[in-house]
């Protein structure tokens, strides 16, 4: 049919239909070109956009393997502890808010410093995570997140077992100005300083909107909150002598006339911080009975050894005050004194002697 339809037409019929599916192939080309070139135009501007916009934080940062992490949850598993071990981790360098909380500001960025950020027409959306990745439950403390100062606060944990409550946020950062928007995890003691075990909090941000900007850039970064005291404490104190006296039972007191001399032994813990000023010493008073006990008068603190300041010293009163630094262990000698012999007849029990000699934090 079409054979014959084609011979009615002629010559000049046929010419015409040639030179008609010619020019439609051609506009047909001509259309394909232009959409390739806008769809091209397109996408190399979103990538150039992507590989040059400003997407920061002050505890997060880029590391080779992120960008193949879909969900956080994923950097819990075995197979990318390497990528996980990478990661620079932030560590708490304060003291505890009233020895019971710390917190941590973290900021989400457009900027890479005060003159780099974000055009005015480039807002930024992204999702944070927040996700525990060492066991919280039982290790006495509790993590909480919140977006800004007034946010509520989502606790995260970790049971150890893979039972994970996570907590994630949206925001957006606005293009031609530096914007920032923050977020507070806190972390309080649940229950003792001793019963408290650092989890470790790993962060995870990736621009959602524009499109374009998906899958082009993820930071990430781990935060750990290690107690620091705001004060140095006195932890323990006593005479080393103290394990015989006790075996000695009632004979404690013919023990200790024995003993030639008396080791006291105190041990400290804590850090010092004062704003504008880096020195940690701080004061240790030590008080003893001077009827029973005489301090040797070679003593390291009483001669002002390195590391330690001799603040006062009063022989007859059984008083001396030193400066040192926190995490010490300190060593006092003393000799009997004259009365030591009926000092210690006259006491009733071994724990009345041991209170003899005393130490204490002060001002």
């Amino acid at each position: 049919m079409l054979k014959e339809r084609w011979k009615k037409w002629g010559t000049a019929g046929r010419k015409k239909m040639i030179f008609l599916l010619a020019g439609c192939l051609i506009l047909a080309g001509v259309s394909l070109t232009v959409y390739s070139k806008y769809y091209k135009t397109g996408y190399e501007k979103g990538m150039a956009i992507a590989s040059g916009f400003y997407f920061s934080s002050n505890y997060m940062y880029e590391e080779e393997g992120l960008e193949d992490i879909g969900a956080v949850e994923e950097l819990l598993k075995e197979e990318n502890r390497e990528l996980v071990n990478k990661l620079i981790v932030a560590v708490s360098n304060a003291p505890w808010s009233n020895g019971e909380k710390y917190t941590f500001h973290i900021d989400m960025r457009n900027y890479a410093n005060q003159l780099l950020y974000n055009d005015k027409d480039l807002d930024v959306s992204y999702t944070i995570d927040f996700i525990l990745l060492d066991k919280s439950e039982g290790m006495g403390g509790i993590y909480s997140v919140r977006k800004g100062r007034d946010g509520s606060y989502i606790q995260l944990k970790n049971d150890g077992k893979g039972g994970i409550t996570k907590a994630s946020f949206q925001g957006t950062l606005e293009g031609g100005k530096l914007s920032v928007e923050d977020y507070e995890l806190q972390i309080s003691l649940n229950g003792t300083v001793k019963a408290y075990t650092p989890a470790r909090v790993l962060v995870m941000a990736y621009p959602t909107e524009p499109s374009f900007l998906q899958d082009t850039k993820k930071i990430a970064g781990i935060i750990r909150a290690d107690y620091n005291q705001a004060e140095m404490e006195i932890t323990e104190q006593k005479f080393t002598v103290e394990e015989k006296l006790e075996q000695a039972g009632s004979g404690w007191k013919e023990q200790a006339m024995k003993e030639s001399a008396f080791v006291y032994q105190l041990r400290t813990t804590g850090g010092y911080f004062v704003e504008g000023n880096d020195n940690m010493m701080q004061r240790i008073k030590l008080t003893w009975n001077p009827d029973i006990f005489m301090l040797n008068q070679n003593d390291r603190y009483l001669n002002q050894a390195e590391g330690t300041k001799l603040v006062e010293y009063d022989k007859e009163k059984g008083i001396m005050v030193i400066e040192t630094v926190p995490y010490s262990s300190i060593k006092f000698v003393f000799f009997k004194a004259n009365s030591f012999k009926d000092g210690v007849t006259k006491m009733g029990t071994l724990e009345e002697f041991k209170k003899t000699v005393k130490a204490e934090k002060v001002e």
